[in-house]
């Protein structure tokens, strides 16, 4: 294929045509892309709602209970943890370090079934409120408040216009 000045031209032109060709096409359809409705998003704290709705209060305080209890033990292994990685640990210690990892695991898969069975009742209805909540105001995204401050995911939010707390706990009422 042999490149030469006039061929160069010719596609220089032909491009150009095309280009003023397609802005008249772009300009038309430019307004329709605008004209589509924006997606509206919504902040809610799931927690404060989880603790109005029914069995909410039982699932709460199970929560409470589990991580006090959790906690307690897991301070317990890693004391026994740090006893045993500075090599001042005796045969008991290490016994007692496998004892209190196999007590923590038990417990904790014992509490997140019991947080699981509490929880499930709780979430259905908490995420019905919330459906027909955003719903009745045309929301189309709804975020748990909470998460949002605590990954940075909002970085602002005008409260007064998208938070559905207050709407999903009246839907919990009906």
């Amino acid at each position: 294929m042999n490149i030469n000045s006039n061929s160069v031209k010719n596609n220089v032109w032909k491009v150009g045509l095309l280009g003023l060709l397609a802005s008249p096409l772009l300009l038309l359809t430019g307004p329709h892309a605008q004209q589509r409705a924006a997606t509206r998003v919504a902040i809610v704290d799931v927690a404060r709602v989880v603790a109005a709705a029914p069995g909410g209060a039982s699932y709460a305080a199970l929560r409470k209970e589990a991580d006090a209890n959790l906690q307690k033990q897991a301070q317990k292994v890693q004391g026994l943890q740090q006893k045993v990685a500075s090599n001042t640990a005796t045969a008991k210690d290490r016994t007692d370090l496998d004892a209190a990892v196999k007590a923590f695991n038990t417990s904790s898969a014992n509490y997140k079934k019991q947080l699981e069975q509490k929880f499930a009742p709780v979430a259905s209805t908490v995420n019905t409120a919330i459906k027909n909540a955003a719903s009745a105001q045309g929301f189309a995204i709804v975020l748990d408040s909470n998460v949002a401050k605590t990954t940075g995911l909002i970085v602002y939010a005008d409260t007064k216009t998208v938070d559905l707390t207050q709407a999903a706990l009246n839907r919990l009422k009906k």
